[in-house]
């Protein structure tokens, strides 16, 4: 099994969107760290992913993680959160700036 993602340092922040989860991530998603660190300051968020992984029923539930909206997750998009727009592009690599239409669970 593997996970999303752990919290390494305080105030670790990690979105997953628009991805495919496959049965390796484990159901609870989330690891700790070291015990109870930065448990409590973290951000962690999951947005229209699809998969046999993607339920998040079995989820931990801390206090950091976050149920997001469409225009939440907008802000994390290449396009918005790296100003991917501006040199991307440039480089000839694939690139879409926003949401990618037709991906949903």
């Amino acid at each position: 099994m593997t996970y999303l993602g752990r919290p390494w340092k305080q105030f670790s922040r990690i979105i997953i969107m628009q991805s495919q989860l496959v049965d390796i991530i484990a159901p609870e998603g989330w690891s700790p760290w070291n015990g109870n660190f930065a448990l409590d300051t973290l951000w962690y968020a999951e947005f229209n992913n699809w998969g046999p992984r993607a339920d998040q029923t079995n989820r931990v539930k801390w206090r950091g993680i976050h149920k997001i909206t469409a225009a939440q997750a907008q802000q994390f998009t290449a396009g918005v959160f790296l100003l991917g727009g501006d040199w991307i592009p440039k480089s000839g690599v694939p690139y879409t700036a926003s949401m990618i239409p037709g991906l949903s669970n």
